[in-house]
């Protein structure tokens, strides 16, 4: 997207999340801290964002009209930085203890797999993935079932309301491998539809909110709260709804950052370059960790000092990775189908 045509509040928004995950795996290579173990629920503002994006565009452009035009939309800016992602680190694994490649990887079947044996990161992204296959369809159906915006708008809130039941009825929170009861994608969409949601209200009803920095800092003491009240799941309540609430407080922080007037930090050109390459950053950060991770048992005394170095390493690869792979992605897919991606606010954003 052409940098003049983003909001700075949802890059910021966007620079948070990336912030959060990066700052969590980190972290817990030296405590298990709950004030590390906050991070790790910044991938629930990646999905509340994505499912925000994707609907308002999805509406405003109308590309619904043509599934396939959607689907390969969403393939061409995704799959390629993913698959070079993907390469490069069971690379990685297959030198160091050659393991078999597992197809699974290629069509985000993992997530769903009891324990992910390498690249655990992707677990997320076969979830956002998976939505996209199923979104168009759940936009042409309720359009057809009703004319009425209410009738829409309550399938929409069905869908945020099923992952709770379903991990109250199929969850499990004593298994605490990361794996299928934390990832698989039936238990936690719940981020990606409240997103869809909120967009809806946005564009289909006046929906006004008058937001500033005091509100957005409320929001985000609340989705802080409640990551950090999650950072150990040890109860049936805590996985069932603590979820949910994780998800409203992620939309909450959402809506307040929409509707505030740009803030400073929002306007910094690092904050909107982090922004710009959240992707590719989130895809090879962890590389970059495990090349760390040796120094760190090697030299444990100087561990902390290399932190900076290692922030410093994530930035620069990440941003290669952007130039390289991630941007001529987008620029592919912006030729072959006339893409020109824009978002733009809702003319009832209140003045």
């Amino acid at each position: 997207m052409n940098p003049s045509k983003r909001i700075a509040n949802l890059d910021l928004f966007r620079f948070l999340a990336i912030a959060l995950v990066i700052y969590y795996h980190i972290g817990e290579r030296f405590t298990l801290d709950k004030t590390i173990a906050v991070g790790k629920y910044g991938v629930e503002m990646f999905f509340v964002l994505s499912g925000f994006l994707i609907t308002n565009i999805y509406y405003k452009k109308s590309v619904g009209e043509n599934l396939i035009r959607f689907w390969l939309q969403r393939f061409l800016r995704t799959y390629p930085p993913y698959l070079a992602a993907l390469a490069i680190s069971y690379s990685a694994v297959f030198f160091g203890r050659r393991q078999d490649f597992d197809p699974g990887f290629l069509f985000f079947f993992q997530n769903f797999y009891q324990v992910i044996p390498f690249f655990k990161i992707s677990w997320s992204l076969c979830i956002e993935e998976h939505f996209y296959i199923v979104f168009p369809f759940v936009v042409l159906l309720t359009s057809r079932a009703t004319s009425s915006k209410h009738a829409r708008l309550a399938v929409w809130i069905a869908i945020t309301l099923t992952p709770s039941v379903i991990r109250y009825f199929a969850g499990d929170f004593q298994i605490k491998e990361f794996g299928y009861y934390t990832t698989a994608t039936i238990f936690r969409f719940d981020g990606i539809a409240l997103g869809c949601t909120i967009s809806y209200i946005i564009n289909h009803y006046s929906f006004s909110f008058k937001s500033n920095v005091y509100v957005s800092l409320f929001a985000a003491a609340v989705f802080a709260g409640i990551s950090y009240w999650l950072a150990d799941v040890d109860s049936q309540f805590k996985y069932c709804t603590g979820y949910l609430f994780l998800v409203l407080s992620a939309g909450m922080l959402l809506v307040s950052f929409y509707f505030s007037p740009e803030f400073v930090l929002s306007k910094t050109l690092f904050v909107r370059q982090i922004a710009l390459m959240a992707y590719s950053l989130y895809l090879t950060h962890a590389l970059i960790l495990n090349v760390f991770d040796k120094i760190f048992h090697k030299y444990p005394a100087f561990s902390i000092l290399a932190v900076p170095v290692c922030v410093t390493a994530m930035l620069l690869v990440g941003l290669a990775f952007y130039k390289t792979i991630e941007a001529p992605s987008i620029s592919l897919r912006d030729n072959l189908l006339h893409f020109q991606p824009s978002f733009k606010k809702s003319s009832r954003r209140p003045s």
